[in-house]
């Protein structure tokens, strides 16, 4: 079990990483010619969970990106009980393990809290064995973080000034 004095450092530390990530997603959105996300986070998973993993070590946590995919395309064949099950099924979804915890900034897209942590054992998360994005696509993902790492090492926003209320927590 995460000490509780840990845990609120995690959501602390969470809830800075979503405000600081929030207006990015629209930077990353509007570069993408595709249909507008139904929330800001959709389609942005694997970039800013490989950003608040980096985020969380940085600050002395044990934090490692997970994922799952359910299948490769729409009209693919399943590949097995994986990512974030949501009320329409499993998803692709990418996520931050950190201790005894699942840490996540963008399963709003899904319902769930703008911050949401929950037991790493949490049913509705199912790790992949592997990534299973192209190549070039985890070369982006890696450049996207790399890009904003700068701004975020320079953001002046405290933890402590956020409103925590905003925010659920829900870990078992």
């Amino acid at each position: 079990m995460t000490p509780p004095t840990e845990l609120a450092a995690i959501r602390n530390l969470a809830t800075a990483a979503h405000l600081f990530v929030e207006p990015i997603w629209l930077e990353w959105n509007s570069a993408w010619n595709g249909d507008a996300p139904v929330t800001p986070s959709q389609w942005t998973c694997g970039r800013t969970s490989l950003f608040l993993s980096r985020a969380l070590a940085a600050e002395g946590f044990e934090a490692s990106w997970a994922s799952g995919t359910p299948r490769l395309s729409s009209s693919g064949p399943e590949l097995g009980d994986f990512g974030f099950l949501s009320d329409a099924g499993w998803q692709s979804h990418a996520w931050v393990e950190c201790g005894n915890v699942i840490v996540d900034i963008t399963a709003d897209q899904f319902g769930a809290p703008p911050v949401h942590i929950v037991d790493r054992y949490d049913r509705r998360y199912s790790k992949g064995d592997r990534d299973t994005a192209l190549p070039e696509f985890i070369r982006a993902r890696q450049r996207a973080v790399d890009e904003i790492w700068p701004r975020w090492r320079c953001n002046s926003r405290k933890p402590s000034t956020l409103i925590p209320e905003m925010f659920a927590y829900t870990a078992e």
